[in-house]
């Protein structure tokens, strides 16, 4: 049996077939030797670079850290442990590779090796963590989970599908159609399948496709398919992380490691997101009502662009219903008043409650008479009785509307503050509009109001409420 300890071929073939590349430096930092890895890896011929300095091809940014590990080898001996370093490839670009070392010798010179792999997983955790951080959304923080699975050096393919609240399917892939990520699945199909019984499901055959699928699968060159679910509890089903291979490659359930590693972000990046977005949502919403709050209402304002009106409603005669029934069925009369405003309006309107009693309706785009008509609609709602615990009491409302022809915003809020206000002082349960734009019907009951109000507000709005909802 040959000495395979003693091979020549065997020595040679462990250094350049591997993943990795190896470079060989002098204390000078030229490259006395390169893999041939680095062909594959970064586009570089080790013949055309064998001589030159490896700074020239390490970024600028990590260049300092790179000559502190390399400056001390002769006297310490080579650095412990993995760095990481992004190194230029052929085409511009610059990759990052993990990066471990050793001191090596000839009979007559010592060397520094330098074992070069491309980063992976390690990549992608710095890239999500920093877009997580960033307040990336769900689309955003996922994207570089698809480049944990090495789909560039095995010419795979990767997608990413999940399942918002609303039961939309979203997917993120390396440039994979819909009908190969999960997005649009058929009954019996592996997505379908892995869906329903949380299983993983592979299909190095296509067997389980449809003749469709098999076509797009034909014309994107792909081979086998493996489906794997990630736990997302918050969701209305499992997210699923597809991986293809080429066609005629190996089995994609080859990829178990990194598709194992993927599994995890995917997971933490759905908690994670879905308590940004809950948080975002609590900050926006009245925790009485759940109708949006103060902040979420000038939120609207400010991105408004277009035309519409703003109705102020303060309700009349609720004092008494604390004091008679007490706060809880104050409470009580709030919840059911604003679920009424909000029945009462469009899908496109924004109901916010401001104030103790305070409630705001901002109604884009609508024209003058119908949101006459919206007002009014909301008077009679909120003169119904409503029923707590057994008792009926009855509250009624006061509207200030101003109308602004062309795009809403906090001057139209303090007119239709001022409007309110004037209408409280002189007849309280009905509608007054602010100076500017109105139905006919009210012009004449107008004019002798315009006379005596105050200029609107240019910033911000009265409280006329105790307390103020955030």
């Amino acid at each position: 049996m040959t000495d395979l300890s003693l091979s020549p071929t065997l020595m040679a073939s462990i250094v350049n077939d591997a993943y990795l590349f190896t470079v060989v430096l002098r204390p000078d930092f030229s490259m006395a030797f390169v893999s041939k890895g680095i062909e594959a890896r970064l586009g570089l011929d080790p013949a055309e670079i064998t001589g030159r300095s490896v700074t020239e091809f390490v970024h600028p940014e990590d260049l300092e850290r790179a000559l502190l590990h390399l400056s001390g080898y002769e006297r310490f001996g080579a650095p412990g442990g993995t760095g990481t370093f992004r190194l230029r490839h052929r085409d511009g670009s610059w990759l990052g590779f993990d990066v471990t070392a050793a001191r090596v010798n000839t009979e007559d010179e010592e060397l520094f090796a330098v074992y070069c792999t491309p980063v992976d997983y390690q990549q992608a955790t710095n890239e999500v963590l920093a877009r997580l951080l960033s307040g990336a959304n769900r689309v955003e923080a996922l994207e570089p989970v698809l480049d944990v699975i090495s789909w560039q050096e095995n010419d795979a393919s990767v997608a990413i599908c999940w399942t918002e609240l609303d039961g939309n399917r979203v997917a993120v892939s390396t440039g994979l159609p819909p009908e190969l990520t999960g997005e649009v699945t058929n009954h019996g199909d592996p997505w379908d399948k892995a869906r329903r019984f949380a299983e993983t499901v592979l299909s190095a055959d296509q067997g389980d496709l449809d003749q469709q699928q098999r076509a797009t699968a034909a014309d994107f060159r792909r081979g086998g398919v493996w489906v794997v679910p990630a736990h997302s509890p918050s969701y209305p089903e499992p997210a699923l992380i597809t991986v293809w291979t080429r066609a005629g490659g190996p089995r994609p359930d080859g990829h178990a490691y990194g598709t194992e590693i993927a599994a995890r972000y995917v997971e933490l990046i759905l908690r994670w997101t879905n308590q940004a977005d809950l948080l975002a949502y609590a900050a926006s919403r009245d925790p009485l009502t759940g109708l949006a709050n103060r902040r979420r209402l000038f939120e609207q304002l400010e991105t408004a662009t277009s035309r519409g009106a703003l109705l102020f409603c303060d309700l009349d005669h609720f004092k008494p219903v604390n004091d008679t029934h007490g706060h809880q069925a104050g409470d009580a009369v709030l919840k059911e008043v604003g679920r009424r405003i909000e029945a009462s309006v469009r899908s496109t309107d924004l109901v916010a409650r401001t104030g103790g009693d305070e409630f705001v309706v901002v109604a884009p785009d609508i024209d003058l008479e119908t949101a006459a008509a919206l007002a009014q609609r909301i008077r009679t709602e909120i003169a119904q009785p409503i029923d707590i615990g057994g008792a009926s009491v009855q509250v009624g409302v006061t509207v200030g509307v101003a109308y602004a022809e062309d795009i809403l915003s906090e001057a139209a809020l303090s007119g239709a503050d001022q409007a309110l206000t004037n209408a409280k002082a002189r007849d309280r349960g009905t509608v007054r509009w602010a100076p500017g734009p109105m139905p006919q019907a009210h012009l004449s009951a107008s004019l002798a109001i315009e006379e005596t109000q105050q200029p609107p507000i240019a910033q911000g709005f009265p409280g006329r409420s105790a307390g103020s909802v955030l």
